[in-house]
């Protein structure tokens, strides 16, 4: 405390540093007395180099505003040495006076006493806090030294937990990593019997849409064969031949569209197919990412084989439906024959 009050009172003792030129004079009044001495004496300068050609009557002058001034100067300086005197006089009693004296020892006497006294306060309150920080500094010794403690031990603790909690982690790493590559392997295999088993259906349906086919051009010839037998029995049986071309017309429409309906359930399958290979490619691709999409995609995979069968089975039905068409077809043929042979003999007869 002591030492920041000496501090303060050094500060406020030094004087303050102003820019400019360095202050040369106590006070505007001295300042103002230079300024006006100099200016006398440039006057008394010039004065006295004007004495030089002066005549008789200016030398005169010039003695006479000399005088003056010189009193002047004279009663100035008489009373600023009787206000010189008045002062000394005071100060010189004051010291004379023992009761004065008395007072101002005994005042001093007292302030050193109170500011003993301060001093000695202040002293015993710093002691006390020393002693304070003191303590305070080896309890919060104490205090590092525990939680320097504690923290070793639980940065041992979290160590071993960390070393248990990888080795645990590689082990069902390694788990997941076997459990994932034998479910690889069976989806592969699964793929590819899938995809096995779609080739062979889709060469089986390739072999029946080459079999139906050739039985439409067989269909076609017989119709063009009846229709050619109906032209020939025009004359005679108009009726009949208009319900023969009817039939024709009507069969081959039908097998047209059973053609057209298998060709489009046939490209449906190779699309389906070419999905399905698709979707396994991008099924073994979600399962080196993760076991249950695996198992999603090979669902999806067995969905898509059975939806496969339920077509191949719809084609062989319209196979059947078209074999059926064929055999009425032959039948209203075998039908026709025999009108267009009583028809021939009658216009024989006839002509």
């Amino acid at each position: 405390m002591n030492t920041e009050d000496e501090k303060d009172a050094e500060t406020a003792e030094e004087p303050k540093v102003r820019p400019g030129r360095p202050r040369q004079y106590a006070s505007d009044a001295d300042r103002v007395r230079a300024f006006r001495s100099r200016r006398k004496a440039r006057e008394q300068q010039g004065e006295l180099d004007a004495l030089a050609n002066a005549t008789p009557s200016e030398v005169v002058g010039v003695l006479e505003r000399t005088l003056e001034d010189l009193r002047t100067v004279t009663a100035n300086s008489i009373e600023q040495f009787n206000v010189f005197a008045r002062q000394i006089t005071a100060a010189v009693d004051k010291l004379s006076d023992p009761d004065a004296l008395d007072v101002a020892l005994h005042r001093a006497t007292v302030e050193l006493a109170q500011t003993k006294a301060k001093y000695e306060t202040d002293l015993a309150e710093l002691r006390t806090r020393h002693e304070a920080a003191v303590e305070d500094r080896v309890n919060a010794e104490a205090t590092v030294d525990a939680v320097d403690a504690e923290l070793s031990s639980a940065v041992e603790n979290h160590r071993l937990e960390l070393e248990r909690l990888s080795t645990d982690h590689q082990a069902e790493l390694r788990n997941l990593e076997q459990t994932h590559a034998g479910a690889l392997r069976a989806a592969t295999e699964r793929v590819a019997a899938v995809e096995a088993d779609r080739d062979t259906r889709l060469s089986a349906a390739e072999s029946d849409l080459d079999d139906l086919r050739g039985r439409f051009r067989e269909a076609q010839s017989q119709a063009e064969a009846a229709e050619r037998r109906a032209a020939a029995a025009e004359q005679s049986a108009a009726v009949s031949e208009q319900r023969a071309e009817q039939a024709g017309v009507a069969a081959e429409q039908r097998l047209e569209q059973v053609v057209a309906s298998a060709e489009q359930r046939i490209a449906d399958m190779r699309a389906a197919g070419e999905l399905a290979a698709n979707t396994a490619a991008a099924t073994i691709a979600r399962l080196e990412k993760s076991v249950d999409h695996e198992r999603s995609a090979a669902s999806s995979a067995r969905e898509r084989a059975d939806t496969l069968r339920d077509d191949l089975e719809r084609a062989r039905l319209d196979t059947g439906e078209a074999r059926t068409a064929e055999a009425a077809l032959r039948e209203k043929l075998e039908e026709l024959r025999p009108r267009t042979l009583e028809g021939e003999p009658a216009e024989t007869a006839t002509t």
